[in-house]
């Protein structure tokens, strides 16, 4: 199976309401993950806005089926970095090898979009410093 990077990046000048090439992104988690050969990148996707707005007790009941635990592990760092939930607006890029699939998150599922002008990018080093100093002064 390939190793995909999926990259959630976080719609900054507006939420629930359609992504528009005029909109700023900020990139706020990524992660790799093999995928079969033959998969929808908008079923991939959807999975994303599942584990980022579903209970947490839920998704630790579901740990035991296949791909439970990695979800749950995803879902709690997404929580723990206290990142708001997955939006319609927001996109998630999916990356096999050299080519990269954009999606948006609409108000009645993904759309697949040209790829932003150079959005913000964030590691996961930096999200998790700004999440400890947040949760120490706030």
């Amino acid at each position: 199976m390939p190793l995909h990077v999926i990259t959630v990046y976080h719609n900054t000048s507006g939420r629930f309401r359609p992504y528009t090439s005029a909109d700023t992104l900020r990139e706020v988690i990524s992660h790799c993950r093999e995928l079969p050969a033959i998969v929808e990148l908008e079923q991939v996707a959807e999975w994303l806005f599942n584990l980022f707005n579903a209970d947490l007790e839920a998704l630790e009941q579901a740990r035991e089926n296949p791909g439970g635990e990695s979800g749950f592990l995803l879902a709690c760092t997404y929580r723990l970095l206290r990142l708001r939930s997955l939006s319609v607006g927001d996109v998630v890029a999916i990356t096999a090898g050299e080519h990269t699939t954009w999606l948006s998150c609409d108000p009645a599922g993904w759309r697949r979009i040209v790829a932003p002008e150079q959005p913000a990018r964030q590691t996961l080093v930096t999200a998790i410093g700004e999440a400890v100093r947040t949760r120490r002064h706030g």
